[in-house]
């Protein structure tokens, strides 16, 4: 089966040690799950004062491994954001302490879109009950996600590590990676909900493990399509059209 993993992260997250910080160690830990690609984005960009550092330097680690794409990240008020090629770039505004309605961050996500760079918004990194007392980062708000969706409708938005029980996010153009999907079966709801088109897979490695990524897909009412779209064909389907 291929699966693509639209949320892998690589560096060294400040607050605990994880496994597979290493990139290598990641990769053998992707390459035994079977997931065959999938975008990897850098875990000291959340805390960098210098994030165009931060890029440079996963795009120089992720080179050895062709399957992996390094997906850099972006933020208004750092203008190298209009330096940024590819297909995929990643959003912080709860790290980063910026609004996605704020006018200068509507310019820079236009831009983005209309040079077909899909955004890949991260509600959260680590569940916030498992978040230092004294740093504690609130999830960026689904409403906020809503309006941003709304103002560019024919146009693909990613959002990573949403809790589908609590998040109403609900425009048709938003896609959601399933690793914080927590209801047994993970995929009972979400697929009631918004059947398969919309859901994609994510693992959210190194945080979690890869095999409980893979124990979602066994829900019984998944047929080999629905799979197939969620380990590949959706993201196949985003690249295609946007």
């Amino acid at each position: 089966m291929k699966i693509f993993d639209v949320n892998l992260s690589t560096g060294r997250w400040p607050f605990r040690r994880l496994p597979q910080e290493n990139l290598a160690d990641l990769d053998a830990a992707v390459a035994k799950a079977g997931i065959s690609g999938g975008l990897v984005r850098s875990l000291d960009a959340p805390f960098s004062l210098n994030i165009n550092e931060e890029n440079e330097r996963l795009l120089e680690v992720c080179r050895p491994f062709t399957h992996l794409i390094a997906v850099p990240a972006v933020r208004p008020d750092f203008g190298l954001w209009r330096q940024i090629t590819g297909d995929f770039a990643v959003l912080h505004p709860n790290y980063h302490s910026y609004s996605l309605l704020a006018d200068e961050t509507l310019e820079m996500v236009e831009t983005l879109l209309n040079r077909k760079i899909i955004p890949l918004i991260v509600i959260r990194e680590e569940d916030e009950r498992g978040q230092h007392p004294l740093c504690k980062v609130p999830p960026v708000p689904a409403d906020e996600i809503n309006q941003l969706a709304a103002k560019f409708p024919d146009k693909p938005f990613i959002v990573l590590n949403a809790i589908f029980e609590y998040m109403n996010l609900t425009e048709p153009n938003i896609y959601l990676d399933f690793s914080f999907f927590e209801s047994f079966p993970a995929l009972k709801n979400p697929v009631e909900k918004l059947g398969c088109k919309r859901i994609l897979f994510g693992s959210h490695a190194p945080f979690f493990c890869i095999s409980a990524a893979k124990s979602k897909l066994s829900y019984d009412k998944l047929k080999f399509e629905d799979i197939e779209d969620i380990t590949h064909k959706n993201m196949e389907r985003i690249l295609n059209e946007r």
